[in-house]
């Protein structure tokens, strides 16, 4: 039988630990009533699980609630993992449908669940039948992708996309960069433009100008080289304006500059070369020209 009311307390000053268990099994076992089966208290870490081949920290629970919880009382994470090569936190759920592998909840302006990446994916989902279902306003600042023409099955009611151009990715002769204008080359393959109003003509490379698309249709083209080529929306252009001044409202096509755009002096030869609309203007050297995609 468990004696609750025994107490044992072990305080040091000098050495580094006050207590040093070892044992082939469990080294240090807490039992506890109505409290804490193990506290930890410290300036710096409070508990810490060091496993060379097992788990660090393991936590288990039958009484409804969490096997572990962190709760971050300021500005400071509840739960934090690093990993230096591997998952920083890893969930696993076989609790059958409706019950959640992970669970955020944000109280008040808080996320529920945040990722942030500087190089790779900030959260990433996948499910055999919905990669993500999001409910409410979705707020999307960057590319939204999906394997299907529904794009990853967004179920929501109002989507505000921060970027703007639709585009998707074609197969290219090379890498192009954010706002080259681009032409049907040989063998199918997208090219910058060298002629003034070339029939050819596709379209321009989204991005440029900080200009982001808001959703990218992803082609799979399957070719060592591909660009995001926006197909509907705002897009940023480079304009040569030395073939003509191009102001707000003029019709732009291919120009013999590489890569370029121009105003479009004779409409009958833009017959089916027209790029788009321009929505600012351009005079002396070449630059960016914001542009309504209106190809025709």
């Amino acid at each position: 039988m468990t004696d609750f009311n025994e107490q044992i307390r072990i305080t040091t000053t000098g050495a580094p630990y006050a207590l040093v268990a070892k044992a082939n099994s469990t080294a240090i076992s807490g039992l506890s009533k109505d409290g804490y089966g193990v506290e930890g208290r410290a300036h710096g870490t409070g508990v810490a699980g060091v496993s060379e081949a097992w788990i660090g920290v393991y936590g288990e629970t039958s009484g409804g609630a969490e096997g572990v919880r962190g709760q971050g009382k300021g500005k400071c994470a509840g739960v934090a993992g690093l990993s230096e090569g591997g998952t920083g936190v890893y969930a696993e759920s076989a609790g059958g449908q409706g019950i959640d592998a992970v669970h955020g909840q944000g109280k008040g302006e808080t996320c529920g669940v945040a990722g942030h990446s500087e190089v790779g994916i900030g959260i990433y989902g996948k499910g055999g039948l919905r990669a993500g279902i999001f409910d409410g306003a979705v707020d999307i600042n960057g590319y939204l992708r999906g394997m299907n023409a529904t794009l990853g099955i967004l179920e929501v009611n109002t989507v505000h996309e921060t970027g703007g151009d639709y585009a998707e990715t074609f197969a290219s002769e090379d890498t192009f960069e954010p706002g080259t204008v681009l032409v049907i080359g040989n063998d199918g393959l997208l090219a910058s433009c060298d002629t003034q109003y070339d029939t050819r003509a596709t379209g321009v490379v989204s991005g440029a100008g900080g200009l982001n698309p808001g959703s990218v249709m992803e082609s799979n083209p399957g070719s060592p080289h591909h660009v995001t080529l926006a197909l509907a929306g705002q897009v940023y252009v480079k304009a040569d304006p030395r073939y003509g001044v191009i102001s707000a409202g003029d019709l732009l096509t291919t120009s013999p500059t590489q890569g370029f755009a121009m105003r479009v002096a004779d409409r009958g030869q833009a017959v089916g070369a027209i790029l788009g609309k321009a929505m600012s203007s351009l005079d002396g050297e070449p630059g960016l020209v914001r542009m309504l995609v209106s190809p025709a």
